[in-house]
């Protein structure tokens, strides 16, 4: 297996720092490296390895298959065992233990403190993780006497307000390993067809290819249609009491290395006839994983409904929403304007003061932030599911009232 010669200073041991950064853009190869990282060091005796993201929706759906073709491709079958949660080595009782920081209660760091031994604690998609206290609680409890411990990040650069930039990249830590490399480090390892979107968003919109591809870190983009300032100023922490919940989907096309994300964000409308963003569940996934995954966000929420986009295969994506949830409507919607006409009313929404993010969506955000709708041919996935379910919710015959007039939220139930 050859390795990218910038992820090499992940497998020296021990480690010459405690914290290791890994950015990149899309096509970067960090989750390949990272994940062949961590399925070594489960050979070391005493290893145990927390994997977290700050959401968790079905690991052995979005992460572990990544190990599992990683132990297919070097012929380790027999050394591992392999649950819903975590990845055992046989050999030396080393093991993965795969979590979500946030939960439906709060957030779960009590929890995570109690996994006994903890050597190594990974924060993946970490640009979705703006919770410093949770951060260094976690942090400080990766403690083992005897073992080195590790903390690693990985993630895709968003704003330069992130917790992360402050604490780790605004200036160099002596006490933190740097890795960054782009699509262009492992262009080798990529499709034509990956190649050339690239390009193409490169000559047509560069501050897209600049963020998504080279994974710089940005400021919010002015000129462009949302702002950070504009999310941020009705951002909440809570929500009022729900009258419709309801799961907005986006599906890829296609379902290769080289295929957008699904789009899937949980939406609501509450009883002040605001709109909330709840959950942003976005993931590269097959038809039957999308589903699963679909089905599980709206079981946990207690969803009304799904709505789909169906350009591509209207019957498909509704059969693939029915076979796995025969309970909830499930509603088709065609896109017959172009994306900026259809993204000019919701943004209006958010001027007026009646969307507001449940906390933070950083992935969702960066993506609305960083696209202009005038230029450029990547399909703003996750943006496309959020118009697709506001579209939906805005269409309640009460009319909505500006933030300015309307009622104050009344905190009855908490989505954090």
């Amino acid at each position: 297996m050859e390795l990218i010669d910038s992820y090499k200073p992940l497998f020296v041991n021990p480690p010459s720092t405690r914290y290791t950064m890994v950015t990149g853009g899309r096509g970067s190869a960090k989750s390949f490296h990272v994940s062949t990282f961590l399925l070594n060091l489960t050979y070391e005796p005493g290893h145990v390895i927390l994997f977290t993201r700050w959401t968790l929706v079905s690991a052995h759906i979005s992460i572990i298959p990544e190990y599992l073709e990683k132990i297919d491709m070097l012929n380790l079958e027999k050394d591992f065992t392999i649950t819903k949660q975590e990845i055992i080595n046989n050999t030396s009782g080393s093991r993965i233990v795969f979590r979500g920081i946030k939960t439906s209660q709060g957030t779960a760091t009590a929890n995570l403190k109690s996994i006994q031994g903890v050597t190594t604690w990974v924060l993946d998609e970490a640009e979705e993780m703006h919770d410093e206290d949770a951060f260094d609680r976690i942090d400080l409890s990766i403690r083992h006497k005897s073992l080195p411990n590790r903390v690693v990040a990985i993630l895709n650069p968003a704003s330069r307000d992130h917790m992360l930039y402050g604490k780790f990249f605004a200036k160099h830590r002596a006490d933190t390993t740097y890795i960054h490399t782009t699509y262009l480090d492992n262009a080798h390892n990529l499709s034509e067809s990956f190649l050339d979107a690239a390009e193409r968003t490169r000559q047509t919109n560069y501050l897209r290819y600049e963020h998504i591809f080279l994974g710089h870190w940005i400021d919010s983009a002015s000129g462009l249609l949302w702002d950070l300032e504009l999310i941020d100023k009705h951002r909440v922490e809570k929500t009022p009491g729900l009258k419709r919940i309801i799961v907005a989907i986006d599906p890829a096309v296609t379902t290769n290395q080289d295929s957008d994300e699904t789009g899937l964000v949980l939406l609501s409308q509450g009883e002040d006839d605001h709109y909330y963003i709840l959950e942003d569940n976005s993931g590269k996934y097959t038809p039957q994983e999308w589903g699963a995954v679909a089905k599980e966000t709206a079981d946990s929420a207690k969803a009304d409904a799904y709505v789909a986009e169906g350009n591509q295969g209207h019957d498909l994506v509704a059969s693939n929403l029915r076979s796995v949830d025969t309970s909830r409507r499930v509603k088709m919607v065609r896109a017959t304007r172009g994306k900026h006409v259809r993204a000019e009313p919701i943004y209006a929404l958010y001027e007026r003061g009646l969307v507001h993010h449940v906390g933070q969506f950083t992935s969702l955000e960066k993506q609305m932030v960083s696209w202009n709708p005038e230029k450029g041919t990547s399909s703003p996935d996750r943006v496309d599911a959020l118009v697709w379910g506001l579209s939906e919710l805005s269409k309640n015959p009460d009319r909505p009232r500006s933030a300015s007039s309307g009622p104050k939220p009344r905190h009855k139930h908490n989505r954090m």
